[in-house]
This record gives structure tokens, C-alpha cells and sequence, in this order.
């Protein structure tokens, strides 16, 4: 049992390595179509390389550093700004915001289109390859070479916003702008145009390019184009958690993208000082609207305790007392401090956060300590008790505007000092070389792309059509192949359609077709040996797969032999024998021999070789089946083979009359002809049904016009 099975994985591996055999046969049977498709592909992947403008890259590179500024802020205020977390998804985010990507276009007037007028595809792919403008009328407007425009002043009522004007070059220094309503203006190089109104403003700084050459102008919207910018823009970390980011960004022109990503690098860093200092700005706003009324308490304070003093004796506190009126103005400063710190805290979040319910539990435990100085101050003498109020009062209004003075002026050095938290390590720089398009790499793919676009449609085409490839597919239909017929050459060169065709066997006995034909003559000599008579009737499935050019060329290599044989042209319909022996159309033949109009022998004809003869088609009948199902066609067959050691019936194809079972009937062996890669599996077996229904069999079939290099199965090699 496991030698069986040993063996069974033996044969297993064999069946593999013939797959991959009959895979590379078929292959290499269509080499020229698949070098032919890489070849074209090719090509036309390099067309669309070059059919792309040269893109060039800039690069950039920024550190996201921790925010600080010359004074520490409140811990309350610091938190506001939470941990870092994913700081640098943030930072991207606000890279590739519009906001940003506006302040760039209208630094540089990005919105402000203007390129020479090009030819889509074609002009790239003429600049490209570095072929000369041509002088010819139609393609003066067009641009493929060194033009350039710039434009240095564009304002356009809105309603022109996207629509192109179109400028036309008509000297050294001047020229013409086709508007969209159809006007014309006229201007000169360095020189603004503009109407009264002030709604159109052109100002072109810069004109190169011969007379004649046009150029498009379009103010689009600025909005749209700071859009596609910040879609353009590429933004990522270095590594994980570096906090460093490298922006890149392409454009057509190599200056272009640098300018471009520095002008966006500007506006970012702009952008993040100033949303540094967007809190000093707010504290700074409070404490304005605050020092007014803290200024007034002083006064107040001050205006009532000279008047308590004037009004009574001069007073003086002991020196227990101000120990605690300055212990009491302290907590009311503090209290004061608290204050302010909410007020500023409310600016950012609600009462509910927990920085703000934290400073309210300071304040509560202020309030209590305070209120324990209060109770100790009960026990004074009235006057110094008043005293002590007007004092303590004065103290606290001083302490309090003297701490929004002095935060006033520490949150005014925060915000001239704010710096930002963004060092840009690398400035933009742009590759001296483009980064597209990848010629090279286009080419591989189109090359790629074309080997498996050739080898698809070859076994996509073989699938669906299940032409007959080999012998073996002739025999699974119960077919005994008798022979194999190699294609020739020189045949192939002949125009079937002439009214003469040479006897290959005569003209060309060395070709390789006439080597297998003598081959397949020694296997009819075995195959025939217990046969009726060496009578064979040579059909096909369809018209245009060779029986006439086996029929004649196998009867001259059996007259060669010293054998004499005979081919008669049975095709009644459309016999084509009449061209390889030089017979005239209206000559007597099988059909006057069925209609009993001529006999026999006189229609028997010499043909160019000792041994060789023929018998004409003869006129074309009305009714070809019914003459050759007379009684008149078995004598005629018998006759011949008594004279002759072969008779070779050509009869029309089986798969379209019936003509060919009929003569089956009456002859020794019946062969059916299928062309190598051409006659399909389907038609094939339809004709060996055809025969079936008649009651006759097939003897044997040939393979003709055989590629060995297209063949697929075990014996591909002729």
C-alpha cells in the first residue's frame, strides 16, 4: 500500500511538471505577441511619464517645544493648558487648517493663476523630450519651451472670479488681454490697466515668450485655493512621539515649492505666537476694567479716615493693634488675589471646573481666619476700633491696586515676551532633482503590466475558443490521430486564391509538411491492410483547415512511391483540385460521370508526375447530394479501385453538407483534417457526430498545419 502510494504521488508530481510545461509552450508559442505587447506598453507608459510635468519637493522641518514666557502665571491659569497628550496630532491638524493655508496665499498671491497656454498632454510631452516649437500657424498660440508671465497686480469684478483672461503677447514690451466679456484691452509690460470704476486692475511685470504666444490669466478664489493648498500640504512626525514634524510639499516649479512652504511655515509660527499670548491679552483686558474702581476704594478709604480722625482727637493704635490690622489687611489682599484669580479663571472655563471650586475652598478658609481677627478686635475702645476699621480699609484698597498695577505690568512683559513654542530646525529646501514623475519605475510597471496583459489575453483566448493544440485533444474525442502534418512555410506564402497553385510534394520535396506526409503515408499503408479498398474519403469540420492541400500533396507522395492513385475532386460545390493540376473551370468531371454525360476514362486526367492522376469537380450541380447517392457513384468507385492502387476522394467539409458520409459509405477509410490551433474542440466533435449519425466512423484523423512551437502536450516537439 505505500509503494502505491509513492507511486501515486510519483505520477502526481509528474502530471505538475507537465502543466507548467504545456503553460511554457504556450508561451513561448506566442513570444513575438507578448515581446510586441511589453514593447507597446512600454511605450506608452514612457508617453504618459512624459506627458506629466517634472514635480519637485520641499521639506521642511519644526520642534514642538513647551510653551514659557518671562513671568510664572497662576498654577490655576497654567492648568488651564491640560498635559500634552497628542500634542503633534494637534499641531498637524492646525498645519493643514485653511486658516494657515490663507495667510500663505495672500502673501503670495497664490490666487493669481497665470501659465502660459499649453497643448493638455502634448505640450508636456514636446517640452519633455526637448523638441523644438514648430513655425507652423496653428500651434503659435501654444507653449511647450521657456515662456513665462508674471503678474504682479490682478483685481476683476466678481463675477469674472475663475475665468480665465487670456493675454496675447504683440511685441517686446507689450501686449493684449482678451476679458470675459469679449473686449480687448491693450497694455504694456510693467504698466497697470484699469477702468474708471476700479472693478479691473492688470499689472504684468514680466512677459517672455515670442510675438503671438498666448498666455491664461485667472484670479481665483482665494478660499478654494488655500482649500487645495492645505490638501497638498504633507505634515508627519519623525518617529514616535518626537514632537518633531517634517512638512513637505510639491509643485511644478523647483523655487515655487520652497517659497510656497515658507510662506506656510511663516504663517504657522505667527500663528502660534499669537495664540500664546492670547491669554495675557484677556488678563490684561480684565485688569484694566478693574483698576478704575480700586483706584476710587483707595481714595475713598483714604477721604474717610481723615475725616474720623479730624473729627476726633488723634488716635494712636498700640502696637498689638496693627499687628492685627496688618494680619487682617494680609488676608484681605489674599482675598482680593483669590478674586482676581477667579475672575481670570472665568474667562476660560465654568465655575463647575476644579481649578475654580479649589480657590473657592482657599477662600473659605480666608474668610474664617479673617473672621477670627475680627472677633479680637471687638474688645477695643470704640475710637481705636474705628480706627482700626478706616486703617485696615485704607491698607486693603493700597495692597489690592498696588497687585493689579503690578500684575498689569507682569502680564504686559508676558506678552511682549512670548516667543511661541514652535523652533523651525530646517527651513524649507527644495530638491535640485524632481520626485515625479518616475520614469523608470513608470516604464518597469507599463512593461509589467503589458507581459501580463499579453500572457492573460492569450490564455483568456484559448480558454474561450478550446482550439485543438495537440493529439491528444483529437483523441479525446475517440479519434486515432494517423498522422501530424507539419506547417509549411512555403505554402504559406501562396495566395489561395490564385488560379494556379503549386503541388508542394513536386515544387518543394525537402519541406518539412512533405516529410510528415510520407509519414502519413506508411501509417495508411498499416492502417489499411484489412480495409474494403484502398478508397479514403478526406473531410473536415469547416472549410479553410487544409484537405485539399493533404489530398493532393498525400496522392503525390503515394505516385512518388511508384504506387499509381488517383485524386478525385468530389467537392461538387466548390472543388479547388482543378487549381493544382491546371484544369480549366468547364471541364468534364465527377458530376458529368453521376449525370451519365461522360464517361469515366475520358474524365480521368494525367497528372504532373508518372502515377499521379485526377478527376475533375466538373460544373456545379443543382442537386450535389442526390447525385452521389445514385447507384452510378459505388461503380464509380469500384471501377477506379480496380484500375488504381489509390483512389483520394476530396469531399466538402462535414460539418456544413452531407456530402462527405455519403462517399463514407462507399470507401475504404474516411479521414477528418483538423488545423493545428485553428479548428476548435467544439467543431471538431460536432463533425465526428455528423459522421456517427450517418452510421459511419471516422478511420483516423490528421493534425495539419501543426506548430510544434505552439503545441501544449506531451509531444510538442515535431
Amino acid at each position: 500500500m505505500k509503494m502505491e502510494n509513492r507511486v501515486d504521488q510519483k505520477n502526481q508530481y509528474a502530471d505538475d511538471e507537465i502543466d507548467l510545461g504545456e503553460v511554457f509552450l504556450v508561451i513561448w508559442s506566442k513570444r513575438l505577441r507578448i515581446v510586441f505587447c511589453i514593447i507597446l506598453f512600454s511605450a506608452i507608459g514612457f508617453l504618459v511619464a512624459k506627458s506629466q510635468p517634472d514635480i519637485y519637493q520641499a521639506s521642511a522641518l519644526v520642534q514642538l517645544e513647551e510653551r514659557g514666557t518671562g513671568i510664572e502665571l497662576p498654577v490655576e491659569l497654567l492648568a488651564l493648558g491640560g498635559s500634552s497628550g497628542n500634542r503633534s496630532a494637534t499641531e498637524i491638524e492646525i498645519l493643514k487648517s485653511r486658516t494657515v493655508a490663507l495667510e500663505a496665499v495672500q502673501e503670495l498671491q497664490l490666487f493669481i493663476e497665470a501659465t502660459p497656454l499649453r497643448i493638455p498632454i502634448l505640450s508636456n510631452i514636446l517640452g519633455n523630450l526637448n523638441i523644438p516649437h514648430s513655425n507652423a500657424a496653428w500651434l503659435e498660440p501654444y507653449s511647450w519651451e521657456n515662456e513665462a508671465i508674471e503678474v504682479g497686480l490682478l483685481r476683476v469684478p466678481e463675477a469674472w472670479v475663475g475665468l480665465p483672461l487670456i493675454v496675447v503677447k504683440t511685441s517686446e514690451n507689450t501686449f493684449s488681454v482678451e476679458l470675459p466679456d469679449g473686449t480687448v484691452r491693450s497694455g504694456t509690460v510693467g504698466n497697470p490697466i484699469e477702468d474708471g470704476a476700479e472693478t479691473f486692475n492688470l499689472r504684468i511685470d514680466r512677459l517672455v515668450g515670442p510675438d503671438r504666444r498666448q498666455f491664461s490669466v485667472t484670479y481665483n478664489d482665494p478660499l478654494e485655493v488655500a482649500t487645495e493648498l492645505a490638501e497638498d500640504l504633507g505634515v508627519s512626525e519623525v518617529g514616535r512621539q518626537s514632537s518633531i514634524l517634517r512638512l513637505t510639499y510639491r509643485h511644478s516649479v523647483r523655487e515655487n515649492s520652497a517659497e510656497i512652504l515658507d510662506a506656510i511655515l511663516g504663517a504657522y509660527v505667527r500663528q502660534n505666537v499669537q495664540r500664546g499670548s492670547a491669554a495675557a491679552e484677556k488678563s490684561i483686558a480684565f485688569i484694566e476694567e478693574r483698576l478704575p474702581s480700586a483706584e476710587e476704594q483707595v481714595n475713598a478709604a483714604q477721604t474717610a479716615l481723615n475725616t474720623y480722625q479730624r473729627s476726633v482727637a488723634s488716635v494712636d493704635l498700640t502696637l498689638e493693634t496693627e499687628q492685627v490690622l496688618s494680619a487682617a489687611a494680609a488676608l484681605e489682599a489674599q482675598l482680593n488675589e483669590l478674586d482676581l484669580q477667579q475672575a481670570q479663571l472665568l474667562l476660560e472655563v465654568t465655575p463647575n471646573h476644579p481649578s475654580y471650586k479649589r480657590l473657592e475652598e482657599n477662600r473659605t478658609i480666608l474668610q474664617e481666619q479673617l473672621e477670627r481677627i475680627r472677633e479680637q478686635t471687638q474688645d477695643l475702645p470704640e475710637q481705636q476700633l474705628e480706627v482700626f476699621n478706616f486703617s485696615r480699609d485704607l491698607q486693603v484698597a493700597q495692597e489690592i491696586y498696588q497687585s493689579l498695577l503690578q500684575r498689569r505690568q507682569e502680564l504686559q512683559v508676558a506678552r511682549a515676551s512670548t516667543i511661541g513654542n514652535i523652533r523651525v530646525i530646517d527651513s524649507a529646501l527644495a530638491l535640485s532633482e524632481p520626485v515625479a514623475p518616475a520614469t523608470s519605475r513608470i516604464v518597469l510597471l507599463s512593461a509589467v503590466l503589458g507581459l501580463v496583459a499579453a500572457v492573460s489575453t492569450i490564455f483568456i483566448g484559448k480558454f474561450l475558443s478550446r482550439s485543438i493544440g495537440s493529439v491528444q485533444d483529437i483523441e479525446k474525442s475517440g479519434v486515432t490521430v494517423l498522422g501530424t502534418v507539419a506547417i509549411s512555410k512555403y505554402s504559406a506564402r501562396i495566395n489561395n486564391k490564385a488560379k494556379k497553385l503549386p503541388i508542394l510534394a513536386v515544387e518543394n520535396p525537402k519541406d518539412l509538411s512533405v516529410e510528415s506526409l510520407r509519414s502519413l503515408r506508411t501509417s495508411l499503408h498499416f492502417a489499411m491492410i484489412d480495409a474494403r479498398s484502398k478508397s479514403i474519403a478526406i473531410t473536415s469540420a469547416l472549410p479553410n483547415t487544409g484537405k485539399s492541400f493533404i489530398s493532393v500533396n498525400l496522392a503525390t507522395v503515394i505516385a512518388q512511391s511508384g504506387m499509381k492513385v488517383v485524386v478525385v475532386d468530389a467537392d461538387l460545390r466548390r472543388g479547388v483540385q482543378r487549381k493544382y493540376f491546371n484544369c480549366a473551370a468547364n471541364s468534364n468531371g465527377l458530376t458529368e460521370i453521376l449525370a451519365n454525360d461522360a464517361e469515366l476514362d475520358a474524365a480521368i486526367q494525367k497528372g504532373p508526375i508518372d502515377n499521379l492522376y485526377y478527376i475533375p469537380a466538373g460544373k456545379v450541380p443543382p442537386n450535389p447530394s442526390e447525385l452521389l447517392m445514385r447507384g452510378v457513384f459505388q461503380d464509380i468507385v469500384g471501377k477506379l479501385t480496380t484500375e488504381f492502387e489509390y483512389v483520394i476522394f476530396d469531399t466538402p467539409p462535414i460539418g456544413l453538407v452531407s456530402d462527405a458520409a455519403i462517399i463514407s459509405k462507399y470507401v475504404g477509410a474516411s479521414l477528418i483534417v483538423a488545423r493545428h490551433l485553428v479548428t476548435s474542440q467544439s467543431e471538431f466533435e460536432s463533425a465526428i457526430k455528423a459522421m456517427e449519425r450517418s452510421g459511419e466512423k471516422f478511420s483516423g484523423a490528421i493534425l495539419n498545419a501543426f506548430k510544434p512551437e505552439g503545441s501544449e502536450g506531451k509531444y510538442g516537439y515535431y
